[in-house]
């Protein structure tokens, strides 16, 4: 089941994760330093208690009160004995005091680990052993030091480790949920001002999500979520303007269609003269129609195709439109290019990008003027540019020629025909080569439109 709890949640779990996690981490650290400085003392004392009782031992039998004054610690919770194996083969223990009642308490006596014994009704103790062998006699030492006050120490880490952890994990998951909670407020915020956005009916496409100063990330994500936001509304601004203008555009041929049939339904018969004219403008703004339909398709085609590009000679592609198009142009048709001019591109696209924009200056620009295509390569740019000496376009209008169903004022007249979906599809069909399409103003007069693209390089030829 996936988990669903908030970042407040996440974050006070992490936490005390952490809390618990680091609190035993210092204890198992304590114990092991403690323990093992505490073992390591004790085996310290160990060795001085065995080398004073071996100093009190005399006659074969040791001296218990030459031991118990010179012993460099506290005898009483330290238990020896001495077992003496006589050349004879006797042998005889010598007990320290108590250390008889000690051994005899319980039988069950094991280790738990190197030196370190567990003795049933009496505790943790330290054993140390030593044997000496002299002229067929061996002496066996054993000295039990009591480890009881270590697992004191040890019980008072342990409790004061749980207390600290306790209050650490409850004062821990107070500040964290307050600090979660303040970290999450902005994004609190962000949600609902999204939610609120979504829900609305009255959506005028210029909403607007709040921007938090911080947290940094959500700052970064509300600008991001702006931008997206703004991105979408234009695409819904420009397809309702699509729908309208396609609408406009669509309706203008079929109003003329329809007036001259109910033209020939009312007076066809009486005045048959009327017909053939009728005919025609059906026969032309049907053929408008048609054209129109089928630039939409090709656009709508286009935002979702995709295309191969490899290194191309765009000059010598240029050149072979410019051969097919001179004989149906206006103008004289100029080419400034190289003999060869690689650029990355679909040629096919790019074919009839070439084709859209001369025609386009075969419309606009007035006869036996000259349109000039011209081509070089700036670094890892290749520019390609259509010129013509027609009326040009004003700066204001520069950035919607591309738009769908865009036409300049002066060019809406019947005069000129179109769609205003020509320079929308051209540019498309640049943008699947993977280039750009600009258009600047041409001098003394008209307006060039330059084509960007990439460079190949030695991996593309």
């Amino acid at each position: 089941m996936r988990d669903r709890s908030s970042s407040a949640a996440r974050m006070t779990r992490a936490f005390n994760s952490l809390i618990i996690g680091l609190m035993l981490l210092i204890f198992v650290a304590m114990i092991g330093v403690v323990g093992g400085r505490l073992v390591k003392n004790k085996h310290d004392d160990s060795v001085q208690v065995m080398r004073t009782l071996k100093r009190s031992f005399a006659s074969n039998q040791p001296n218990w009160q030459y031991w118990r004054d010179n012993a460099p610690l506290n005898t009483r919770l330290t238990f020896v004995r001495v077992q003496v194996r006589r050349p004879d083969g006797r042998i005889v223990d010598y007990y320290s005091r108590h250390t008889k009642d000690f051994l005899t308490d319980t039988l069950s006596t094991w280790s738990l680990f190197s030196n370190v014994q567990y003795q049933r009704g009496q505790g943790v103790y330290y054993h140390m052993q030593s044997v000496e062998k002299d002229a067929g006699w061996r002496i066996t030492y054993d000295v039990w030091l009591s480890l009881n006050n270590m697992i004191d120490i040890f019980k008072l880490i342990f409790l004061m480790t749980l207390l600290v952890s306790a209050f650490g994990v409850v004062a821990g998951t107070w500040g964290t949920r307050l600090l979660a909670r303040r970290l999450n407020g902005p994004l609190v915020a962000l949600t609902t001002a999204t939610k609120t956005i979504t829900d609305r009916q009255d959506a005028n496409y210029h909403e607007r999500l709040p921007v938090p100063e911080e947290p940094e990330e959500v700052h970064e994500l509300s600008l991001e979520f702006n931008r997206l936001l703004h991105s979408l509304n234009e695409q819904v601004i420009r397809d309702n303007q699509f729908v309208s203008d396609a609408s406009h555009e669509l309706r203008t041929p079929l109003t003329a269609i329809r007036g001259h049939v109910a033209l020939l339904k009312r007076h066809g018969q009486a005045h048959p003269e009327l017909i053939p004219d009728s005919l025609a403008v059906i026969d032309d703004e049907s053929m408008k129609m048609q054209r129109l339909i089928e630039s939409l398709l090709a656009l709508s085609r286009m935002d979702h195709a995709k295309v191969q590009v490899a290194a191309i000679d765009v000059a010598g592609l240029a050149r072979r439109v410019v051969a097919r198009f001179q004989q149906q142009s206006r103008q004289q048709l100029e080419v400034l290019l190289p003999d060869k001019l690689l650029a990355l591109a679909n040629a096919e696209s790019l074919e009839h990008a070439l084709l859209a924009l001369l025609s386009n200056a075969n419309k606009y620009a007035p006869a036996n003027t000259v349109v000039t295509i011209a081509g070089e390569q700036h670094g890892r740019r290749v520019e390609l540019s259509v010129a013509d000496r027609g009326p040009g376009i004003p700066d204001n209008e520069k950035k919607r020629v591309f738009d769908r169903f865009y036409r300049l004022d002066a060019s809406r007249s019947k005069a000129i025909s179109g769609t205003g979906l020509g320079l929308a599809i051209t540019r498309r069909l640049i943008t699947l080569s993977g280039g750009t399409i600009t258009v600047l103003d041409n001098h003394p007069q008209g307006s060039r439109f330059v084509i960007t693209l990439k460079a190949p390089n030695s991996e593309n030829l």
